[in-house]
């Protein structure tokens, strides 16, 4: 009996010994390369298995090693770039080839000569893209601004319906110059300056055929246009054609304007009381002849309903674009209430 227990307890021991190597996966050592759609290898680039924390960055080389079970799942992942999942299948030597995330699109910044990502950069760049001049009423460059990028400041000269206005980026940095800074749209440079405080050089442009606004806020900006962009470079990318069918657009409101709420003021018989008051009582004004017998006067007019009324506002913007591979053509039109309708031809290669 205590032989054929003895026995037992050796089988049971065996059976659990021999245990991990039928039941539990055996880990092989997966070597691979990491590449961007243009073969170019990808550094940095994070390799993951899947449900479990061991993982690695790829090397200069885009390369990585990484030791893991036979049957597992690989993870992907790199800034700008789709993350894509890949079975290892028993393989050691695995090439996975990235593809660039078209919805990343705005974590790539336009500069002067060229394009970089914003991780990338050293300098400040606040961005103002086509979503966020959407929900709202812009009728200038200037208005699209405002509220929307940190450390600009803008403030109408006029109270002049299409009147210029001052924009300053980090404050006022001259005493005897300009401190207006310059816009570049879509490589061309405007001064956006002007001695006229009833025009706008900037309200030609149609808010609704922008694409985004970046601004650069830093001195390095100067490196590429000059010591007119020590003020700050606000830099403009308007809609361009593609090549394919003719695609046309339609986008316009109609709506009302009226104020919000009224100030409570004084009317004329209330007015005359304190004037009199302050004149007679404090001394502080000479008395006058028009309020010598307030009550006999009436409320007079209130001036907030003769200036403020409700008004009607339409917009209507047209475009269209297409093209084929060699040339592309992009139009838009947009409904002035005072000067009918405005054409506006944009790129041309």
């Amino acid at each position: 009996m205590k032989c054929t227990v003895h026995y037992l307890r050796s089988v049971v021991l065996f059976l659990v010994c021999m245990t991990p190597l039928w039941a539990f996966p055996q880990n092989i050592t997966v070597t691979g390369t990491v590449l961007d759609e243009a073969g170019d290898p990808l550094i940095g680039a994070t390799v993951q298995q899947k449900g479990a924390a061991n993982g690695i960055a790829t090397d200069i080389d885009g390369n990585f090693k990484l030791n893991v079970p036979k049957n597992a799942t690989l993870v992907v992942s790199y800034v700008g770039y789709n993350t894509q999942s890949v079975a290892v299948d028993g393989r050691t030597n695995i090439t996975i080839t990235l593809k660039e995330n078209a919805e990343m699109l705005d974590e790539v910044v336009v500069v002067g000569y060229g394009q970089m990502k914003r991780s990338d950069m050293t300098g400040s760049v606040v961005s103002v893209n086509d979503a966020a001049i959407k929900k709202s009423i812009p009728t200038s460059i200037d208005q699209v601004l405002q509220g929307r990028a940190a450390g600009v400041q803008i403030q109408a000269n006029s109270g002049t319906p299409g009147a210029s206005t001052s924009i300053r980026i980090r404050g006022i940095n001259s005493l005897n110059a300009t401190n207006q800074p310059i816009f570049v749209i879509d490589g061309v440079v405007i001064d956006s300056a002007t001695d006229d405080e009833s025009s706008n050089p900037l309200s030609a442009i149609n808010p609704s055929d922008i694409v985004s606004m970046d601004i650069l806020k830093d001195a390095s900006a100067t490196a590429i246009y000059g010591s007119r962009a020590s003020n700050g470079v606000i830099m403009i990318t308007t809609k361009r054609g593609q090549a394919g069918n003719a695609t046309v657009t339609y986008d316009g409101y109609a709506g009302w304007q009226e104020m919000p709420k009224k100030y409570d003021m004084l009317n004329l018989q209330e007015y005359a009381h304190h004037h009199n008051y302050r004149a007679n009582d404090l001394h502080l004004l000479d008395p006058s002849s028009a309020f010598v017998n307030p009550d006999a006067l009436g409320e007079g007019t209130d001036w907030q309903d003769e200036l403020f009324k409700k008004a009607f506002m339409t917009s209507h913007n047209i475009s269209v674009s297409g093209g084929n591979e060699k040339t592309t053509y992009a139009f838009s039109g947009v409904q002035d209430p005072c000067r009918n309708w405005q054409t506006h031809p944009h790129h041309r290669t």
